[in-house]
């Protein structure tokens, strides 16, 4: 071949730097149509970590990170090959074992919807003495791709292999970006077109493990069951610590159903709600209030509160207290009242232990409960004002989704710290909550509902529950603030890495509130733990003079809601709840369901659905029914998908048909009940002392419910 002239070799540059500055144009084009937020993210990107280096005369490329070359000069011969070695490493015949499918005693609650799923995992040829992984056929039906490079093993492997859920994680997003010049994304994203595939990009610079950890959870949550569960790695460029977070994720997102909400649950709360408004409830909205002079102390019933509370009695008046559920009982004992009392809980047993500790000592409290907290708790408090939560769909129906509350789940703790930092208050101190204990037999204060000083009837049956409960629960270790461990187990975690996230987003907010953790368990990220002695000097700046008068507070910023209203709007979400659920039982009924294909892209298919709620005829967004019947149904659909792959996918050849069908009746048989029920347990206009669903708390038998499924639907 005859040697090229230095014009011809400047041609040459020219023209491949033409093309890929067309592929970059073409790209950017593609994702500010299809995918907004990543263009958003990439439009105004300046490289300055990662570039790409194109040699002239060269077949290949390189990308160079932090001053490191990636691929030695041969990206697209090194992609090439290891999506081959991948799929070498993957034949169809290698089962994916990961995570186990859920069995019967998933499902045990006294409701029509267990009650189904039951049945079905009783049909079920897989049991766990039979379990073997997941057989998955000539699909991939989840890969996760750590690592973007330059995209070329991406669009390798998808060229090559059926992938029903792709997931792309990028912790640099300077190399996605690099990705623009070397592959057409438009070109992949068609291959994940088809209805029942999806491709889910998850990018954003995460450097440190907590940060990787919050990148994977924020994207991939609504994954679930693909990943963590039918999930295979490719780890591209060696990613330790990526993997090592995507590892430690699936952990925690393979149980991730047990938080699942579940219809019977859903409409318990909204039925307090109706109850609670037909009686004129005042809501608190939130708003940005002026900071305030005084200190807030967030008071919960953790063991450490017996030790520590002598040191909040000497600045009683330099602060404002607020008792959080369980924490009211064991402050009065020591002899503190609270400004007010925070109640987050739906169950009609916190009536009951509230009724227990006496009326007479807590009338004169004021109450901020959720709008969905039991309503008989209301009869025991004389100044009661509700509160709504963002990251709940009740508000929709009544417009005020602008004045609700972010972050206030899973405990009242986390509503407490929310609506504290809206009203103001930006010195924060957190006593009770240990999130953790030194001795397994005592994970509460000694005086709350939970501890051996509390000797009432009612406090003895709880107990007893809540212990038997407790020993189903795994006890691990977690860094406690003295620097050693204490225990903890999966609810007190959670709940404090709640806390951690709502602490982490506070921070990030116009005024970020200062939190101090006075309380000896856990460690809390974002809450620095002081001692009696720290706390007490803090203390000593305040002036007493300080007011914070909460009734004066509430009262000034409180409104009403219209009783009537909300009638009217109960009628949209049944009329809505006949359309979703005849949808949804139209997609399974027409579905072909013959292999593991046809489960997956259903599947895939319907999950995609719960998560997206399209914009009616004639509407400008989702409405409030819309909303509220997402609400009410997703936790259980995603339920009856969760069961139904899992089951399906762990069953061999010859008996997969016989359960899918089972499972697309039985999943029919919810559908077609739902609207029914709900319209005898909210449209009937039982008033509250008759109406056995006011008495009802979180995992209790339907009243409604009937044991034999086939009654129901001949009724």
């Amino acid at each position: 071949m005859a040697k090229k002239s230095k014009k011809q070799n400047r041609q040459t540059e020219q023209d491949d730097g033409q093309i890929f500055m067309q592929r970059l144009q073409k790209n950017l084009e593609y994702f500010q149509k299809r995918r907004p937020a990543i263009y958003q993210m990439l439009a105004n990107m300046e490289l300055q970590r990662v570039e790409l280096v194109v040699t002239p005369g060269r077949d290949d490329v390189d990308m160079v990170a932090n001053g490191k070359s990636c691929y030695r000069g041969v990206a697209r011969e090194y992609s090439m090959d290891e999506a081959d070695k991948v799929l070498d490493e993957n034949p169809e015949s290698k089962r994916i074992r990961t995570f186990s499918p859920p069995w019967e005693n998933s499902y045990v609650r006294e409701n029509f919807a267990d009650r189904i799923l039951q049945n079905i995992i009783k049909s079920s040829p897989v049991t766990p003495s039979t379990f073997k992984g997941y057989i998955r056929g000539n699909i991939f039906p989840s890969m996760v791709f750590l690592g973007c490079g330059l995209g070329y093993h991406i669009d390798a492997l998808t060229k090559k292999a059926p992938i029903v859920n792709g997931i792309i994680i990028e912790r640099e997003p300077e190399k996605f970006a690099v990705s623009l010049y070397t592959v057409d994304w438009e070109e992949i994203c068609s291959r994940f077109s088809r209805k029942g595939f999806s491709l889910t990009f998850a990018i954003g610079r995460a450097e440190q493990p907590e940060e990787i950890r919050r990148l994977v959870s924020r994207y991939m949550t609504k994954d679930v069951p693909f990943y963590p569960f039918f999930s295979t790695y490719y780890n591209h460029l060696a990613d330790v610590e990526l993997a090592k977070a995507v590892l430690e994720n699936a952990n925690d997102l393979a149980v991730i159903s047990t938080n699942w909400s579940n219809y019977d649950n859903e409409l318990m709360r909204l039925s307090n709600t109706a109850y609670n408004m037909r009686h004129g409830g005042r809501y608190l909205p939130k708003t940005e209030m002026l900071p305030q002079s005084k200190p807030l102390v967030v008071v919960g019933s953790g063991p450490s509160l017996d030790k520590r509370v002598e040191s909040l009695k000497k600045v009683r008046d330099k602060v404002v207290v607020v008792s959080a559920g369980t924490a009211l009982r064991p402050l009065l004992a020591h002899g503190v009242t609270p400004d007010f009392h925070a109640e987050l809980d739906p169950s009609y047993l916190i009536y009951q232990l509230l009724s227990d500790i006496g009326q007479d000592k807590i009338r004169d409290i004021p109450l901020l409960a959720v709008n969905e907290v039991n309503p008989f708790v209301p009869t025991l408090f004389d100044n009661v004002y509700y509160y709504f939560k963002s990251d709940n769909m009740q508000p929709a129906l009544l417009g005020l989704s602008a004045e609700s509350f972010a972050n206030c789940n899973p405990t009242v703790t986390n509503a407490a710290l929310s609506i504290g930092h809206s009203l103001g208050f930006r010195q924060i101190y957190l006593f009770g909550t240990d999130y953790g204990f030194e001795d397994k037999e005592r994970d509460h204060s000694s005086k709350s509902v939970y501890g051996d000083d509390t000797d009432s009837s009612i406090a003895k049956d709880f107990r007893e529950r809540a212990h038997e409960s407790a020993k189903k629960r795994r006890v691990f270790k977690t860094p406690s603030v003295d620097g050693g461990t204490v225990y903890t187990r999966n609810d007190f975690y959670s709940a404090k890495r709640s806390v951690e996230e709502l602490i982490y987003r506070l921070r990030s907010s116009g005024i970020p509130p200062e939190i101090r953790n006075c309380s000896d368990g856990a460690v809390i990220d974002g809450a620095p733990w002081i001692s009696e002695e720290e706390f007490a000097e803090q203390c000593e700046g305040v002036e007493e003079w300080g007011v914070f008068e909460s009734l004066a507070v509430f009262d000034g910023l409180s409104g009403n809601v219209s009783s009537e209203a909300f009638g009217d709007a109960l009628m949209g979400v049944h009329k809505e709840l006949e359309r979703v659920c005849s949808e949804h039982s139209r997609t399974v009924r027409s579905s072909r369901l013959k292999g593991r294909r046809d489960l997956c892209t259903l599947v895939n298919s319907m999950r995609e659905e719960l998560h997206r709620i399209p914009t009616l005829p004639g509407k400008t967004g989702p409405t409030g029914p819309q909303l509220m019947v997402s609400q009410l149904l997703r936790g259980t659909l995603q339920h009856f998908l969760y069961v139904g792959i899992c089951h399906g996918m762990a069953s061999e050849d010859d008996s997969l048909e016989s359960f899918l069908r089972d499972w697309g009746q039985g999943f029919m048989s919810f559908l077609e009940t739902a609207p029914k029920h709900f319209a005898t347990v909210m449209l009937s206009n039982r008033s509250l002392e008759q109406d056995a669903w006011a008495r009802r708390s979180i995992g209790d038998r339907d009243p409604e419910f009937v044991a034999d499924v086939g009654a129901i639907l001949e009724g």
